[in-house]
């Protein structure tokens, strides 16, 4: 049949396009080496051929197969499956231009996604071909696109973001997540893919032989049952698959998020459903009002009046989230569904971005409730927090330029060009820009905007000349050299299309994570070592010197902090590598160098909490006796019950320093033991330096808002302000202290 397969031109430019597609990905990053992404498009083609192929091979046989279709599917199938083997030798010849991180996991890829796909293609255009005399590849790629839009369907109208399918195998979602686990997962779908693609294949052989009118004797009767009870035996399994995809982690609903999560509470604006084994009492409470302040807040600034309830749901951890919806690290909304997911440690920090794209979702475009493209989505979600990395939008704006980053502006208003770019740099831009359209034009006339995306109608002016004032709106900033490092190191990262096996690294660094969680540093430290033999990661980098430094190892991971430090192709986005450093300089007792090491970090003013660990190693750096009393706390894994116990033994040694008791206090709150963090930091005098004052009556104050007492929390969180010089950081403290008058209003306080 190949010869015979070979000798129609519609054949062969059926193959060369195969050839030419699987030529082109290899100029594409992400889908250059053998992966998901170049098999779930080769799946895609190759599906889409094998059914016109079929259809075109069963006409083209004249006859010859009718009544005998089993070696017609035999032997086409065959066929189709052997022209695989042009995008698989392609890519494979790739790996000698491009790095192929994992090969063995690529072919595992290559046989669970194109493999079935062409499989299942073939035997519904063999159904086709044997039932139907007119309009055959007609009726195929309709059946086709009817089954691509089943991804469609179930990501608009379930709460999860990935699909499996027959034709792509397995749909991951549009987000950022990197790390790609759904191998076992799609192994147990590809089987269910396997066993329908058969049962139809039986079916059309039965419908072939039934149209021949056949009436065999004895052996061909009870081989026809044989194949019926066969057919059957497969549709029972592939229904048994549909109808427990929920258990099984092939698809997720609402009722079995419910049922995992176990706990669901109803307010005025929300239904919101939560880990009920984590979430209890006053936590549980001020979570629950949270949702309501953010509602009150955004919904009188976008002067908004939404009737239907948001429905909110909290993950108990990223493993779960991912396991039910696909977003592993990335919290999400679905403004048509009015709904909102979330890491449980996540809601602090995201519930109000996320509840901004719900919202903007009365304004967005009808039905599906969001804005016309990814910049304007995104863009007016972070507008709305007005703030990222502590700092003022359009200053960080002005950082990202000022480091030489230039995206284009105009792309990133588009769906492909805002993934294309790295998500902080993306993120912020796309905020910074609408907050200056919302700031100069007004907020009505960018909820217009939001839907429609015609620049030019609403401001009078087309995208690129807005985009230019808004550069030069940016001008106004004066930047340090701190401020530029700063810069480097948040947004000088490539985005997943600039990285080399992306996925593969990621799942890597994953592992390796877990290792060090589980205090098992010397895998963490194979593990990380076997990333970056594969390729640079700055995750990896940071890694492999964390485990040297946790198994006091100091003289190497100074040795290889310092190489990668010196290394220009990677060092701005190392800037947290030297507060490693530092660790391990310390523990060499190399002190001058440590400083030195935490000084330079410190300087750029990198977040409240590194600013704080800094602050805490320097002074103690400043003291003979406490840089020889923490060096092991800081420089030697301890259990969590250690670390409080060996501090405990140090206050009582010496009872009148105050940052032993600060620190005792820090481990006294992560344990929640809130009230005694509470008097000792009471006890200890006002700290030097500034910052680390600050930080004594923010903890307070936290403390005491752990414990529901909203007032006390107040006042603490008050006198934190008369430290702190970032208006951005201010800003954030004056929302608690609003955060704990609304609590006060709707909760009697304890005291």
């Amino acid at each position: 049949m190949l010869r015979r397969f070979l000798s129609y031109r519609s054949h062969q430019f059926a193959l060369f396009l195969l050839l030419a597609v699987s030529l082109l990905c290899t100029q594409i990053p992400l889908f250059n080496y053998l992966g998901y992404e170049f098999s779930a498009v080769t799946a895609l083609l190759a599906s889409f051929l094998a059914g016109l192929l079929t259809i075109s091979m069963w006409r083209k046989s004249d006859g010859a197969y009718k009544g005998n279709a089993v070696s017609f599917s035999l032997r086409s199938s065959g066929v189709l499956l052997l022209s695989l083997v042009i995008p698989l030798v392609v890519i494979s010849a790739n790996a000698l231009f491009v790095k192929n991180c994992s090969f063995p996991d690529g072919i595992l890829l290559f046989l669970l996604i194109p493999i079935p796909a062409v499989l299942f293609a073939h035997s519904l255009a063999l159904l086709l071909s044997v039932t139907l005399k007119g309009w055959r590849k007609t009726w195929f790629v309709l059946l086709w696109l009817l089954v691509l839009t089943h991804i469609l369907y179930v990501t608009m109208t379930r709460p999860q973001i990935f699909a499996f399918n027959p034709v792509i195998g397995f749909f991951p979602g549009l987000t950022y997540d990197e790390t790609l686990n759904a191998i076992p997962r799609l192994l147990l779908y590809r089987v269910g893919t396997l066993a329908f693609s058969v049962g139809l294949a039986i079916l059309a052989v039965l419908v072939d032989q039934w149209k021949a009118r056949r009436r065999p004797e004895g052996g061909v009767a009870q081989s026809g049952r044989t194949k019926v009870m066969l057919m059957l035996v497969l549709a029972a399994f592939s229904g048994v698959l549909f109808v427990f995809s929920d258990r099984l982690g092939l698809s997720s609903s609402e009722g079995s998020i419910r049922r995992e999560l176990g706990g669901e509470i109803e307010t005025e604006h929300f239904v919101i459903v939560y880990p009920d084994s984590m979430l209890k009492g006053v936590r549980l409470s001020q979570i629950v009002q949270l949702h309501e302040f953010y509602f009150d807040q955004l919904s009188r600034a976008l002067r908004l009046h939404p009737e239907r309830k948001i429905h909110s749901f909290l993950y108990a951890s990223t493993e779960q989230k991912g396991r039910l919806i696909g977003a592993t690290h990335t919290d999400i909304s679905k403004p048509w569904l009015r709904q909102i997911h979330v890491n449980l440690s996540d809601v602090d920090g995201t519930l109000k971005h996320e509840l901004s794209h719900v919202l903007a979702g009365e304004f967005g475009f009808p039905f599906i409730k969001v804005g016309v493209n990814s910049g304007l989505i995104e863009g007016f979600a972070t507008a709305v927090e007005g703030e990222r990395y502590g700092e003022n939008l359009h200053r960080l704006s002005a950082m990202i330029y000022a480091v030489g980053l230039h995206p284009d502006m105009e792309s990133l208003f588009s769906f492909s060009g805002f993934l294309r770019v790295q998500p902080d740099v993306s993120y912020t831009l796309a905020g910074s820009f609408c907050r200056f359209l919302i700031e100069q034009h007004g907020l009505r006339r960018f909820k217009m905007l939001y839907r429609s995306g015609n620049f030019s109608y609403l401001y009078g002016r087309n995208l690129c000349r807005l985009l230019l004032e808004w550069r030069h709106s940016l001008e106004r900033y004066r930047l340090s050299d701190a401020d530029l490092e700063r810069a480097a190191y948040l947004f000088k990262r490539p985005s997943i299309f600039g990285k080399q096996c992306a996925r593969v690294i990621a799942n890597l660094n994953a592992r390796t994570r877990d290792f060090y969680r589980e205090r098992r540093y010397q895998e963490a430290l194979e593990s990380a070592s076997r990333s970056l033999g594969l390729t640079t990661s700055v995750e990896a980098i940071v890694q492999r010197t964390n485990s040297l430094l946790k198994l006091q190892r100091y003289p190497e991971a100074i040795a290889f902090a310092r190489e990668k430090l010196a290394d220009s192709t990677v060092n701005a986005s190392l800037l947290t590598l030297r507060l490693v450093l530092g660790d391990a300089l310390w523990g060499a007792d190399s002190l001058d160098a440590a400083a030195s090491s935490y000084e330079h970090v410190l300087r750029t003013d990198l977040s409240p909490s590194w600013n704080e660990g800094l602050t805490i190693r320097l002074t103690a750096l400043r003291d003979p006796n406490l840089v020889r009393d923490l060096k092991p706390y800081l420089t030697v894994p301890m259990a969590d019950s250690a670390r409080e116990a060996y501090l405990r033994q140090l206050v009582v040694r010496r009872p009148k320093n105050p940052l032993l008791r600060y620190l005792l206090a820090r481990e006294l709150s992560s344990k929640e033991h809130n009230q005694e963090a509470i008097d000792l930091l009471s006890s200890v005098p006002k700290l030097s330096p500034e910052v680390l004052e600050r930080f004594r009556q923010e903890r307070i104050a936290q403390a005491y808002f752990v414990l529901g007492r909203y007032q006390k929390a107040q006042i603490y969180y008050w006198r934190s302000l008369n430290y702190v010089t970032n208006e951005t950081e201010s800003a954030a403290i004056e929302e608690r202290v609003r955060f704990c008058e609304w609590l006060e209003r709707h909760f009697e306080s304890p005291d």
